[in-house]
């Protein structure tokens, strides 16, 4: 179902979700939205049956990994697709080597991250136009030499 981003046209599937969700659903403007960090990021595609139906991208900065514009399509919301995505990126990053993550989330969705291991840090903020709070998970890395089971 999910899959980094390898090729241009994987990518224009991830731009056209971001467009229908932030921009169409959610009045974001497209300056807002395509911040011109893209090109420094890991971007992860969700795919059924051939049709993009959530994404989400990934930047590596100081010492945590940076979760942001995961999306998923209205159709397909409701079938537990948000939490799939958000364990694959996870998984994604620790194999990255990082195991501290961060996010900005919607406030209507804290609920929705607390559920998968982050915390509320700090005050209520207003991200494009849209109430956010900043939400940390840290974990701690499996010891030296340790073996997957």
């Amino acid at each position: 179902m999910f899959r980094l981003v390898t090729t241009a046209d994987e990518l224009v599937k991830v731009a056209m979700i971001r467009a229908i969700v932030f921009m169409e659903e959610q009045g974001i403007s497209c300056a807002e939205e395509m911040d011109g960090r893209d090109h420094s990021a890991l971007h992860v595609l969700g795919m059924i049956d051939g049709e993009p139906v959530a994404c989400g991208r990934i930047r590596f900065l100081a010492g945590e990994a940076k979760l942001q514009r995961l999306a998923v399509r209205r159709a397909w919301r409701g079938r537990g697709i948000g939490g799939k995505l958000l364990a694959f990126m996870l998984d994604q990053c620790r194999e990255h080597g990082f195991h501290r993550f961060v996010l900005n989330a919607q406030t209507r969705a804290l609920g929705f991250y607390a559920r998968h291991g982050f915390c509320a840090c700090g005050e209520e903020f207003m991200e494009a136009g849209i109430p956010h709070v900043l939400m940390r998970c840290v974990e701690e890395p499996p010891p030296e030499g340790a073996v997957p089971l």
